[in-house]
């Protein structure tokens, strides 16, 4: 290997390492809060993500079908609930599914964001789950 490729070997890597570095850890990374994931099928939640911005604190992640299902439709929505660590749920919302254009075989996704104005205090736990349909009342 020439001196030209070390270089630019070394200098990617030395890029990778930087962007990798310059997002902050998350509020779970931290040991702020605690993430609880419901556990649910044929959809289900996955990469969930809990930090702060901009004075809210915010929960982002996908929804998924399996890989192969072809007909899956999103008809559900996210419910996401902060509680306490006193066990009062200071805050819940419900977030629609905005659905990703993907290639067939890798099964179907659709994210979420949520905001919440809230600095929650160590301690709370996140919770989110996929609910078919509506509330009622």
């Amino acid at each position: 290997m020439n001196s030209l490729s070390r270089k630019l070997i070394a200098l990617s890597t030395l890029g990778l390492v930087s962007a990798c570095g310059s997002f902050p850890p998350t509020l779970v990374e931290q040991d702020i809060v605690r993430l609880e994931i419901e556990k649910t099928r044929p959809v289900w939640v996955s990469t969930t993500s809990v930090y702060r911005e901009d004075d809210n604190t915010v929960v982002r992640g996908e929804a998924r079908y399996p890989m192969g299902t072809h007909f899956g439709i999103f008809s559900g929505h996210i419910d996401i609930d902060l509680t306490l660590p006193n066990g009062e749920v200071y805050k819940e919302q419900n977030v629609r599914l905005t659905r990703k254009r993907i290639p067939k075989r890798s099964g179907r996704k659709a994210s979420f964001v949520s905001r919440f104005p809230v600095d929650p205090p160590k301690g709370t736990v996140v919770h989110v789950g996929y609910h078919v349909g509506d509330h009622a009342g």
